[in-house]
């Protein structure tokens, strides 16, 4: 009698007990946090076309695309380059670099930049990862070291002006004699490479050829031989510059009595910031005859 009526209660008390373990053990659920969208990148193109000499090569830029966002992106940008002066196949042999408000990037590990040969073109596309700049509005392409001659193509007026080098072909008139020695002067030109070497030149140096015809007055069958110690530059300060003894850089001849030898060459180094007043000099001997003209500022 007694244990039949105090075993429901027993039972009961059991149930609640362990029921309410199970309570206890059972996990909160917490919140889902609410994930922060991801930035969205902006891209911009940038139509350029603009050519630059470096080296020997043309350098055209066609155009960039720009893909960025607050951290960064990409940038990439097409281009070609033609071999207009190397005989060997020859690249871009300064770095390339892309420069957005003074920090540089460089071109990514999977970027190659090819080989040209003498007169022909090769397009390529060079690639850079960018850190830290949401646009490329003040962004321009740098070629080469800091010691040369820069070309620089700005994708925008934010990112200051273009750096072309572009050669610049002078019209120049003018003739004299130097004991058996005439000289007539037909043309020059004012570059600031040596196409032939695949040499960019210092940012202190210009490079300017001197093109001409020599003459032979005398009678002598032996003829004039003609070499670099038969002319020579004279700068606005006085100073006198011989040839490039590259061995490339001065025409070599012997003038026949009479005979004229035309279009030869003789390329001087000057200094980059030259302007006005120079003066070809034609030698024979102890005799000198100077032919001015003038450079462009």
């Amino acid at each position: 009698m007694s244990r039949s009526t105090h075993r429901p209660s027993l039972l009961v008390i059991v149930a609640l007990v362990v029921a309410g373990c199970f309570d206890a053990a059972a996990p909160s659920v917490a919140p889902t946090p609410t994930r922060a969208p991801e930035p969205t990148p902006t891209v911009t193109t940038y139509e350029l076309g603009t050519s630059v000499w470096y080296a020997g090569l043309v350098v055209t830029v066609e155009r960039a695309v720009a893909v960025l966002d607050a951290r960064g992106g990409s940038v990439t940008v097409e281009a070609s380059l033609r071999n207009e002066g190397s005989e060997e196949p020859t690249s871009i042999g300064g770095p390339v670099r892309l420069v957005i408000d003074g920090e540089a990037f460089e071109p990514t590990r999977e970027t190659v930049i090819p080989e040209v040969a003498l007169g022909s073109t090769a397009g390529t596309t060079i690639e850079f990862d960018v850190v830290g700049h949401r646009s490329a509005d003040a962004a321009a392409i740098v070629i080469g070291r800091e010691d040369e001659h820069q070309p620089r193509i700005p994708f925008g007026p934010e990112g200051g002006e273009v750096a072309a080098f572009e050669p610049v072909r002078l019209e120049i008139s003018g003739n004299g004699t130097a004991g058996q020695l005439r000289i007539r002067l037909r043309e020059a030109e004012l570059r600031w490479d040596l196409p032939d070497w695949a040499q960019q030149a210092s940012a202190s140096t210009a490079i300017l050829t001197v093109v001409y015809d020599a003459t032979y007055v005398g009678s002598f069958a032996g003829g004039f031989p003609f070499t670099a110690e038969n002319v020579a530059l004279k700068l606005a300060d006085g100073v006198w510059v011989r040839p490039r003894p590259d061995g490339r850089s001065q025409s070599i001849e012997l003038i026949g009595a009479g005979k004229t030898k035309k279009d030869l060459r003789s390329r001087f180094e000057i200094p980059a910031d030259h302007t006005g007043k120079i003066e070809l000099i034609a030698i024979d001997g102890s005799k000198r005859r100077y032919l001015a003209f003038d450079l462009p500022g």
